[in-house]
């Protein structure tokens, strides 16, 4: 460095009292500074000083405001969704023509119950009908009926025969599948019967056979009778 100008720089005052050297401090820190630097003499007063703190309280109010003004506007946004979402609510329900009433679907405006259709089926006079059919009546009978088997029946009885139960003296009962039938004739006259157990015998009170004795594994066990289930 020349002679002159270390000669200038050693003469060069000392910061006053009460102000801030901006050359004693960072690069980062003077740019900041320079600005609130009024008269440009490198130094920071106290007035100046004033100014920065009145900046920095400033700007730290700017962003307490900015957040405050964000979550109302985040509050209102919610608001304003929920009463959309009521609103559309309330629309649809008021269009709806139903309701529940005690667990009962019905009308809103008199608050009968609803009834619904069915494609199949119809009430004519109270009854349960069929709507393709002229008054046929939809039955909630049992399609079987059960009745005492004899040999002394027809042989347009035995066709609609589908099984046949038996009872003995000491309580045992057996059921069993009729896949097909015989009538032998005599006096008395014998009924033949076949299942997938075995063959079975009905002659007056006398019941016998293969079927019931594989079944109760007893071939001396006395059957007491024996009931026929047939189809409607």
């Amino acid at each position: 460095m020349p002679e002159s100008e270390t000669k200038n720089a050693s003469m060069k005052p000392p910061p006053r009292q009460g102000t801030v050297h901006l050359a004693s401090l960072t690069a980062e820190t003077q740019a900041v500074l320079q600005k609130f630097d009024a008269n440009g003499d490198g130094e920071v007063e106290a007035a100046e000083l004033t100014a920065v703190v009145d900046e920095l309280v400033k700007t730290q109010f700017s962003s307490r405001l900015f957040m405050y003004g964000l979550m109302a506007m985040t509050f209102a946004l919610v608001m304003i969704l929920g009463c959309g979402f009521g609103l559309t609510w309330a629309v649809v329900l008021s269009q709806k023509d139903t309701t529940v009433v005690n667990g009962t679907w019905v009308t809103r405006a008199d608050k009968l119950p609803i009834q619904l259709g069915n494609s199949q089926m119809t009430v004519v006079d109270g009854m349960l009908s069929s709507r393709h059919a002229a008054n046929a009546t939809v039955s909630t009978q049992p399609n079987t009926v059960q009745r005492p088997l004899s040999a002394n029946m027809t042989t347009a009885q035995l066709t609609s025969l589908t099984r046949v139960y038996l009872s003995s003296s000491t309580g045992a009962q057996v059921g069993l599948v009729v896949t097909g039938f015989r009538l032998v004739a005599g006096s008395p006259p014998t009924l033949l019967l076949s299942t997938p157990s075995g063959s079975l015998e009905v002659s007056g009170n006398s019941i016998s056979g293969s079927a019931a004795a594989g079944l109760v594994g007893d071939t001396a066990m006395v059957w007491q009778g024996v009931t026929g289930v047939f189809s409607k």
